[in-house]
């Protein structure tokens, strides 16, 4: 067996495990890519991602898997592309707003992860990472008013969720 025959029989039976273990909870291809960046595997959850984003453009869950791939592989840009497809898709969708933003952030680049905070926050008014990502983002960026009531709510969704120590 070549080097390229034993990694496609690996990949086919990775993807055999996924299937077997999810049972008839089988989702379609995000399942492949989600066992693949749970075993560290981020190159091939992204090939897989690209693949099946290919099939389903219009799947805002997979643009979200094929961003989470390409970050974990290093390919911060094409992620953001990805979440930024799932934007124009989804507008409303705070999750993609909140990976957005912590790329964005992560790379340095604070005016754009405070825009996707921001958004995010205003479209889920209760999720933690939404006002932690525009506390930090907003502060910053001397917007202190701003970063001060984010910082006050980030607090307060942490005691009500049971989560300050």
């Amino acid at each position: 067996m070549g080097f390229r025959t034993g990694w496609a029989v690996a990949g086919t039976l990775l993807a055999a495990v996924a299937l077997s273990a999810c049972g008839s909870g089988y989702r379609g291809p995000q399942t492949v890519i989600e066992v693949y960046l749970e075993a560290g595997r981020h190159e091939d959850a992204a090939r897989e991602a690209e693949t099946a984003v290919r099939r389903f453009p219009d799947d805002v869950e997979l643009r979200k898997l094929a961003a989470k791939s390409h970050a974990g592989a290093g390919n911060v840009d094409r992620a953001i592309e990805h979440l930024e497809m799932g934007l124009d898709l989804a507008p409303a969708d705070v999750e993609t707003s909140i990976l957005l933003g912590e790329l964005e952030q992560g790379r340095g680049n604070l005016p754009d992860a405070y825009v996707a905070f921001r958004r995010a926050s205003q479209l889920g008014p209760e999720e933690i990472r939404a006002w932690s990502g525009l506390a930090l983002s907003a502060e910053a960026l001397g917007f202190e008013t701003e970063a001060v009531e984010a910082y006050a709510r980030w607090a307060q969704l942490e005691e009500d969720q049971g989560l300050a120590p």
